[in-house]
C-alpha cells in the first residue's frame, strides 16, 4: 500500500499517522528511539507492508504486471491500490475525501520542522505535488509512477503500466475490494481497536 492507504489505516490517530510516515525511513530497531504511538505507527507501517506483500490477492494483482515490469510489479500495485481506495472511498470511510486529505496535509505541515531531513523532503514533495489527489485519476497514477521510475536505480518504464490498469480495471478493483477489508481488520487487531 502507498502513502494514502497508510494514512487511512492509522484511523485518524495523529501520532500513529506521524509514526506511519516515519515508517518510510526508519529501519531496523531504530523504532525503539520513538515514543508511544509514534513507535506504534512505525510498526503499523511495517505490519501493513508485510501483510500486503504476502497476501495472495495482492500477488494475483501483481501478476498482471509481472511479465512487462518484473520486480516493479508490487510497486505498481501499491500505487494503484491507492487509486482504488479513492475510487471506493465511501465504502470504507464516512469522512469526506477532501476533508481527510486536508486534515492529513495540515498534520504533516504542523510536524514538518520536527522531521529529519529525509522525511521533510518526502513530505514537502507529497504536499507540493499533491500526491493524494494525484491518485484519483489514471493520469495522476501515471505521473506518480513516472516519478518513481525516475528515482529508481535501474532503467524501467513502469508508468506505462497504466495501460494494463485500464485493461484490467474491473478485475483489479474487485481484487482490491476483496483484499482491503482484510487489511483493515489486520490493522485494527494490530492497534487493538
Amino acid at each position: 500500500m502507498n502513502f494514502l492507504a497508510h494514512q487511512y489505516l492509522s484511523f485518524q490517530n495523529p501520532e500513529i499517522q506521524i509514526g506511519n510516515l516515519y515508517g518510510e525511513i526508519v529501519r531496523g530497531k531504530d523504532f525503539e528511539n520513538f515514543p508511544g504511538d509514534i513507535r506504534k505507527g512505525i510498526l503499523l507501517h511495517r505490519a501493513i507492508d508485510t501483510f500486503t506483500d504476502a497476501h495472495e490477492i495482492v500477488k494475483k494483482s501483481s501478476q498482471k504486471f509481472h511479465e512487462k515490469y518484473g520486480k516493479y510489479s508490487p510497486i505498481i500495485v501499491d500505487v494503484i491500490y491507492d487509486y482504488f481506495l479513492i475510487k471506493n472511498w465511501k465504502t470504507y470511510n464516512d469522512q469526506d475525501f477532501e476533508t481527510f486529505v486536508s486534515d492529513c496535509y495540515a498534520l504533516f505541515q504542523s510536524e514538518l520542522r520536527n522531521f529529519p531531513e529525509q522525511l521533510q523532503f518526502i513530505v514537502n514533495h507529497l504536499i507540493k505535488y499533491d500526491w493524494f489527489h494525484n491518485y484519483q485519476t489514471l493520469e495522476g497514477v501515471e505521473s506518480t509512477l513516472k516519478g518513481i521510475s525516475q528515482r529508481s536505480k535501474f532503467e524501467n518504464n513502469i508508468y506505462k503500466a497504466v495501460r494494463e490498469v485500464q485493461l484490467n480495471e474491473e478485475e483489479l478493483n474487485e481484487e482490491f475490494n476483496l483484499f482491503f477489508p482484510e487489511l483493515i481488520n489486520h490493522c485494527k487487531l494490530f492497534l487493538e481497536i
